[in-house]
């Protein structure tokens, strides 16, 4: 219920503290930003249990639970049980993970469902309670610059997840030389895409041909890997006019075009809409409207 929200800033994102006290707490895991949105549950303490589409999952302090989307799924906190709930809109994930080399393994740990028990490693638990703690602050009394204070808190959170959870463990949940080779694809894609490097050079780095590549693309995700390198190029750039400041002929050099001219055409090309008038759209917009949304990488593996 929208009434019931906190404020919600440009980045929207929803943090509360929750305490079951002396009695169970059932709760929805629902708060309106947007349908998309991913749940993290910290368990800080005592037990609880997530149900939804046909499955219950137990849980026992210290532990965190991630589910990809809030709606479909209940949460039963037992008496004495204590911890934090997130509910991270899509837009915000996406900009907390980044276009770093190693945004591809977070796009992979946290395309999935799973829980995690902190009990070996409470300093990575305690870590993740901190700032979310630092979230809450920011969303309940926003300051100046709070959006990117958000990010950063929340790509912390991200990336102490992703280490306790081991590298290896993260690539294990791609299967077979084709899932490797688009995995590796994708991060060498979010390292450079700014470049505006053509496929020939993806290929090379991955110690294949273009036509392999190609084929590989096109057998498991159904678009080209020219279409792929658009597509986050063109996202980067809705996220930007959207988000930040710079004008539009500032942010077409930031995102590697020679010429603005170029930039519009491009942009419109890929949603149809030039950016001037993408971003006064994006400015009365509101997180659930289910209007535009930029091109998403949520079909990879």
């Amino acid at each position: 219920m929208a009434s019931e929200l906190p404020h919600f800033t440009k980045l929207p994102i929803y943090v509360s503290r929750r305490e079951s006290g002396l009695q169970r707490r059932i709760e929805t895991l629902k708060r309106g930003v947007g349908e998309k949105a991913h749940i993290l549950f910290l368990l800080a303490d005592g037990d609880a249990r997530i149900e939804g589409r046909g499955s219950e999952t137990a849980l026992s302090g210290p532990s965190i639970a991630w589910r990809q989307a809030a709606g479909d799924f209940r949460l039963v906190m037992e008496a004495g049980s204590a911890g934090f709930i997130a509910e991270i809109a899509e837009e915000t994930l996406v900009r907390s993970i980044g276009d770093f080399f190693e945004s591809a393994a977070l796009h992979t740990l946290f395309d999935s469902d799973w829980v995690r028990s902190f009990e070996d490693d409470r300093g990575a638990h305690d870590a993740v309670r901190r700032h979310l703690d630092s979230i809450l602050d920011e969303v309940t009394t926003p300051q100046a610059a709070t959006g990117m204070m958000i990010v950063a808190h929340l790509r912390i959170i991200l990336v102490t997840i992703l280490r306790a959870s081991g590298i290896d463990e993260v690539a294990s949940f791609t299967h077979g030389n084709n899932a490797h080779y688009l995995q590796r694809f994708r991060q060498l894609l979010e390292a450079g895409f700014r470049a505006h490097h053509p496929v020939g050079h993806y290929a090379q780095e991955l110690g294949i041909t273009h036509d392999r590549l190609h084929a590989i693309c096109v057998r498991e995700l159904d678009k080209t890997p020219k279409s792929l390198i658009a597509e986050r190029l063109a996202r980067e750039a809705a996220l930007g006019l959207e988000r930040s400041t710079l004008s539009i002929k500032q942010l077409s050099y930031s995102l590697g075009f020679r010429d603005p001219a170029h930039f519009s055409n491009f942009f419109r090309r890929m949603t149809g809409l030039p950016p001037g008038r993408f971003r006064k759209m994006m400015a009365v917009v509101t997180p659930d409207s289910g209007d535009f949304s930029p091109p998403s990488f949520a079909d990879w593996p």
